[in-house]
């Protein structure tokens, strides 16, 4: 109840099930935004608002260390308070910094890398013998507040860092103390569950939203932009807008739950019969944040809680970076859309997460595993998934061939440096900026543009497709099959098909991993919270997290970042800046 009101029919909600299903939904929506749909618009972002791998990588920094700094401070204050009210007021928080993130969206007044497809500058696509007029947009709005955006995206992160921060803390010690040691596994897969059911969530919510166009409901796409065209935006802002409102209602009901569930006291001499090691000894801190750091020195000084972070930390650097960027990796790897990419991204997750927590959570409880046996279960885990990772460098696909970037525009030499010019496309005064690939499908090349490939005339065909004709630079001879004859000098926007299979086998090696990733953290989780006393439980938990997120989690993403942009072979440039990669080197990604 709330305040005064506390009708009797609502006690029926004060019950560890609710409680669990409030727990579960917020651990839902979290994940759903934090670990899937946040990776699943990185393309999208980068695009639209100019930012690097690199940015990308900060901004997710910028997130990790304010779930660790505050986590921290709200779980030492919250873990002797009212539990449910702290996680109430911080799911609010994380509905306003959904809210702080979209912001970008409604301030800009247009994404540059749409500007080539309005009217003005659909010219500039053919090959024409006077110069071209510039694209409209350089180094306007987009460009000139690309630090406010940055700016209010890493706001948002910080806010719904410090609002999500608790939930694996006092959300998961709220919910552990309130139901009996005996099931707390299978809570505990329960929560996992959600979280990995959260992130295939988000990355198939990612897949819907970024295949909207980015500028609906007030402008429509033109016929010749689709979510196959490298300069599509889609709409990335919908999944916030919708998080933010689940979460401001999901705070109603955790605020009027109590302090102590029906048999807390029960549980507890339960808790205390199974501790082992240090955990016996409850020198009860956490009173005052003067205690923080004798609290933090003890449980530190606790081995087997020491190890079992450190762990996790080694194996959470290398999850951690690639979960960023994971739908973009399988989107440059493979030649696939964006929205292709979450769904197999989700996929992998989910299969991955169905068999190694639900299906694990349940043994565990059957078999009632002690924390000895839950250590070495926890370690055979991490070991294996180390090993299966190395199959990632093996299912990868040869680089995308562009005309003038690693491939020559004559098929007969050998491009030694990058150069878009060549004989056939001298004089057609083209622009570097605007990046329409268009396929040479007897030699498998792609043209930076119509205009590098020499094309001098366009016609419309079904669904407003466009035709470009008398390309130059295309081969005039057939060195497929006789019927593309008469297809010689014509193109249509897009990249070549792609003839790689690797694509089944990243999938398998994926399912693999996750399964083996999820089956180490429920044991890890276990050891953690049954190796140290009862009042440290919420800030054990925050410590480990402030582990994971300032050893893992913040250098990961920033490492990988950098090295993704370094792979790039060729980059958007606009104002004499690179803003982001259109095309990457696969094997140097790998």
């Amino acid at each position: 109840g709330c305040f005064c009101f506390r009708p009797s029919w609502l006690q029926i909600f004060n019950h560890r099930k609710f409680l669990a299903f409030l727990v579960g939904m917020c651990q839902l929506t979290y994940s759903i935004i934090t670990s899937g749909y946040d990776s699943s618009i990185v393309s999208t972002l980068q695009k639209g608002f100019g930012l690097t791998s690199f940015d990308i990588g900060g901004l997710a920094a910028c997130f990790s260390v304010s779930q660790a700094f505050f986590g921290v401070l709200i779980a030492h204050k919250g873990a002797h308070a009212h539990k449910g009210k702290w996680i109430g007021v911080t799911v609010i928080m994380t509905g306003l910094g959904c809210y702080i993130y979209m912001l970008p969206h409604f301030l800009i007044n247009s994404y540059s890398v749409l500007d080539s497809y309005s009217g003005n500058n659909s010219a500039t696509d053919l090959c024409s013998l006077e110069k071209a007029a510039t694209v409209t947009g350089i180094c306007g709005g987009q460009i000139a507040n690309k630090s406010l955006y940055i700016a209010l995206f890493a706001i948002g992160f910080i806010v719904i860092g410090a609002g999500t921060s608790v939930m694996r803390t006092l959300g998961w010690s709220y919910l552990d103390e309130n139901v009996s040691p005996t099931i707390s596994p299978a809570y505990t897969a329960y929560n996992l569950s959600m979280i990995g059911l959260g992130t295939a969530l988000g990355f198939a919510v990612g897949g819907v939203a970024i295949n909207i166009y980015g500028e609906w409901p007030t402008k429509l796409p033109d016929p010749t932009l689709t979510p196959e065209s490298p300069s599509w935006i889609g709409a990335w802002w919908v999944g916030y807008a919708f998080a933010g409102t689940v979460c401001i209602i999901l705070a109603i009901p955790l605020l009027g739950m109590p302090r102590h569930l029906p048999n807390y006291e029960r549980y507890k001499e339960k808790r205390i019969l199974q501790a082992v090691g240090k955990s016996r000894v409850d020198k009860e801190y956490g009173k005052s944040f003067k205690d923080l750091i004798p609290a933090v020195k003890e449980l530190i000084c606790n081995l087997p809680f020491l190890f079992t972070v450190l762990s996790l930390v080694g194996h959470l650097i290398v999850l951690a970076s690639v979960g960023v960027f994971f739908p973009k990796y399988i989107e440059t790897q493979y030649g696939i859309t964006a929205g292709t990419a979450n769904i197999y991204s989700g996929v992998i997750v989910i299969a991955g997460m169905l068999i190694g927590v639900i299906l694990g959570g349940w043994v565990f409880k059957l078999r009632e595993l002690k924390v000895l046996a839950l250590a070495k279960l926890a370690c055979i885990s991490a070991a294996l998934s180390i090993l299966t990772a190395v199959g990632f460098l093996i299912a990868r696909c040869p680089s995308t061939e562009i005309a003038g970037i690693n491939a020559a525009y004559d098929h007969k030499i050998v491009l030694l440096v990058a150069n878009l010019t060549a004989t056939c496309n001298s004089n057609c005064h083209c622009n570097s900026v605007s990046f329409k690939p268009v396929c040479d499908r007897n030699l498998g090349k792609v043209y930076f543009s119509p205009c590098h490939a020499g094309c001098l005339s366009k016609t419309r065909i079904n669904r407003g497709s466009v035709l470009f004709e008398e390309c130059n630079c295309l081969s005039k001879t057939v060195v497929s099959t006789p019927a593309e004859s008469d297809n010689l000098g014509q193109t249509i926007l897009g990249y070549c098909p792609s003839a790689c299979k690797a694509l089944p086998a990243f999938i398998a090696f994926g399912v693999l991993f996750s399964f083996l990733v999820y089956c180490s953290f429920i044991p890890s989780f276990q050891i953690v919270i049954r190796c140290v006393p009862e009042s440290q439980r919420a800030l054990a938990l925050a410590v480990q997290w402030v582990f994971i997120q300032f050893l893992a989690s913040t250098p990961g993403p920033i490492l990988l970042g950098y090295f993704i942009d370094s792979a790039c072979m060729l980059w958007n440039e606009d104002c004499g800046s690179r803003q982001f990669c259109w095309i990457y080197d696969n094997t140097a990604l790998a």
